[in-house]
């Protein structure tokens, strides 16, 4: 298990070029930050409601599962990767960002996944700093997490899934200092016990309107263009949307690579071009949660 620590400048730098990602960037924060430090929060529900308000109540016992869905190449695991920064200034304490390994799911033996689950949650509980907090991201969550419904499902894995379920409930009803981020290309895919556990599902999808606007500003910053030139950009190849990932090291890297050969600047006619030339990847099936 891969362990990053924050605050770090490179991971500030890396959540500022989150571009378009505003209101994800802020779903994220407000609910890890509820249930890592709700004292905020019984602080207001006491004032205004008194200190058995059912529905705050209910609201501190959520458990501390945050997840993230949507095509590939729209900022899930980048933002996951990045938003332990921005919670450690907020909060002004360490986190922890524990990362499980790709390989979670072992070679299928009897109980092997059940008790990798549990050995990577005892790991990230007993490595979380004495005042701050941990995060805990599990990628492609749809590999360990998928319904137990789904009539071909193995039982190691109806099993897997019922570890990953009592380990959240486990620190939601231990109040421990640890999040978990979910995040999977196959929101629908997920069981829906584990959908209901979540604090929030966060939805990220390819950028249009003004979220594509502002990623296109970004990377023009420094080249002259023409407001015609931008909406040209922004129309894209027409035979699909691009996903961010298509526009930065796809269209991107073509049009920095046309500019380095010919030994010149990037001029906005080299990203025009590139996508006359990119199609955009196609849209993953079953993104929706």
């Amino acid at each position: 298990m891969t362990t990053i620590l924050y605050p770090a400048p490179a991971a500030k730098r890396a959540w500022e070029n989150l571009i378009g990602l505003d209101q994800q960037k802020q779903l994220a924060l407000e609910n890890l930050e509820l249930v890592l430090e709700p004292n905020k929060f019984q602080a207001w529900a006491n004032k205004h409601h008194g200190r058995n308000f059912y529905l705050a109540q209910r609201t501190l016992q959520a458990s501390a599962l945050l997840i993230f869905t949507g095509d590939v190449g729209c900022g899930k695991t980048a933002l996951a990767l990045t938003v332990g920064q921005a919670l450690a200034v907020k909060l002004n304490c360490p986190i922890s960002m524990f990362v499980a390994p790709s390989n979670l799911r072992g070679h299928g033996l009897v109980g092997q996944l059940s008790g990798r689950i549990s050995e990577i949650f005892a790991q990230a509980r007993a490595a979380i700093p004495k005042r701050g907090h941990g995060l805990l991201l599990i990628d492609e969550g749809d590999s360990i997490a998928t319904s137990r419904e789904q009539l071909q499902a193995h039982h190691e894995d109806r099993a897997g899934v019922n570890a990953l379920i009592r380990e959240v409930d486990e620190s939601a009803e231990n109040s421990q200092r640890l999040a978990v981020i979910l995040a999977t290309n196959r929101g629908n895919a997920l069981d829906p016990a584990l959908l209901r556990r979540a604090i929030h599902v966060v939805t990220f999808a390819r950028p249009t309107g003004e979220q594509l606007r502002a990623l296109w500003q970004h990377l023009l910053q420094g080249i002259k263009h023409r407001g015609s030139q931008l909406d040209a950009l922004m129309r894209g190849h027409g035979d699909g949307v691009y996903s961010t990932s298509d526009i930065i090291h796809r269209v991107g890297r073509m049009a920095m690579l046309t500019a380095y050969k010919a030994g010149r600047k990037l001029t906005v006619d080299d990203f025009l071009q590139a996508i006359q030339v990119i199609k955009p990847t196609p849209v993953f099936s079953g993104v929706r949660a």
